[in-house]
């Protein structure tokens, strides 16, 4: 009576057996597709290669996680982008600038220290007001040659220095080692930019923001106050502009935007998303590179032996500080349907399938209890 319990136990152990097996090699196999493994998933699956249709890590493996450009491939490829250092003789002076001024045996020009006023004029002893900005310390020098010579002078030797370039600065700012304000020093671009500020932080996103005021459409363009004279200030707007860093870095000219003065340059810090439930290696990820919902599993190291590939839910924040919550299944995007992408605070948890556990328990169950039977003496 117990050798035939023993048998039909047996009988019901290969049963259980082949119900996960065929449970597993069915979600591995749907219409053409053929199952993969993928060098971040095989951590999970090196434990039971020797069985693989016995274990769920056999199921078609999703896309490997998109590797992100590090920092320091980052900083290297933009470093060269980098124009080399330039004279700034020529740069375009601007209100609050500061220049020195001289006039050679002229003691009322000597050594002369003027700094451009808000309307863009200095005012120098003998000529008068003189309209500076826009004009490069060379061709300022010749205003007030032709000046001179005007009322004065025969050939009168003028020099002109920028000792103080107030109005060439930009601001670079975010995720930046060296972050804050820089003078212009002639032609000069978003690369040598974020070189000047040191070079990304390894927490840098991938993109960077070039923020500009321009006159509002129908504003006055002359600005007003100062020592220079009057007139309505302009009333500006503002003109934000995204580059893609990895695009930058990779040579694509046309992206190395060149800079103006009060132009502020931001890299925010890559975003985080979060997953948990049945995969190998939960917690917080850095977004820094575009990362579909299928290639979560691979980020998070692989999904668990009694994952369910039809539950994967996706927890968004709305800006009202409500949650949406969004269900996909891994097993569509094997079939070709577009997975989503992955946004920053994302929160990802792939559920339990209860089948698989009940399944598993069985198998374990079986595998151990049968056995030991097995080596009870028959009576």
């Amino acid at each position: 009576m117990r050798g035939r319990y023993l048998a039909l136990g047996a009988v019901a152990a290969g049963l259980a057996l082949t119900s996960c097996a065929g449970i597993q090699r069915q979600t591995a196999q749907p219409a053409g597709a053929t199952p993969a493994a993928t060098p971040a998933l095989a951590s999970a699956t090196s434990n039971s290669s020797s069985n693989s249709n016995s274990s769920p890590n056999s199921l078609p493996a999703p896309p490997a996680a998109v590797p992100a450009i590090s920092a320091s491939d980052l900083n290297r490829k933009l470093l060269s982008q980098t124009a080399s250092a330039q004279d700034d003789s020529d740069l375009p002076l601007g209100p609050g600038d500061l220049i020195e001024v001289s006039v050679f045996d002229v003691q009322e020009l000597s050594g002369l220290k003027l700094r451009i006023s808000n309307s863009g004029n200095i005012t120098l002893p003998l000529i008068g007001t003189l309209p500076a900005a826009g004009l490069g310390a060379v061709e300022l020098q010749t205003a007030i040659r032709a000046r001179l010579q005007e009322k004065y002078m025969h050939d009168p030797q003028v020099s002109v220095f920028v000792q103080e370039h107030k109005s060439q600065r930009i601001s670079v700012i975010g995720a930046v080692k060296n972050g804050g304000v820089f003078t212009l020093t002639g032609p000069f671009r978003l690369a040598d930019a974020l070189a000047m500020a040191g070079g990304l932080m390894d927490d840098a996103g991938l993109t960077v923001y070039v923020i500009r005021k321009v006159p509002a459409d129908g504003s006055p363009t002359d600005g007003g106050g100062g020592n220079g004279g009057g007139g309505p200030e302009a009333r500006l707007a503002q003109v934000i502009t995204a580059v893609d860093l990895e695009n930058l870095a990779g040579g694509k000219r046309e992206l190395n935007l060149p800079l103006q003065a009060g132009d502020v340059i931001e890299v925010p810090r890559a975003g985080l998303f979060y997953v948990g439930g049945e995969v190998n290696r939960s917690g917080s990820f850095l977004l820094k590179a575009r990362t579909t919902l299928d290639q979560v599993p691979a980020v998070a190291g692989g999904v668990k032996d009694v994952a369910d590939w039809d539950d994967i839910r996706v927890y968004r924040a709305r800006p009202d500080g409500t949650r949406d919550v969004m269900t996909f299944s891994l097993n569509e995007f094997e079939k070709g349907k577009p997975a989503p992408e992955v946004q920053a605070n994302d929160v990802v948890v792939v559920g339990k399938s209860y089948l698989k556990v009940f399944l598993y328990g069985v198998k374990d169950f079986f595998h151990f209890g049968v056995g030991a039977a097995a080596s009870v003496p028959l009576l």
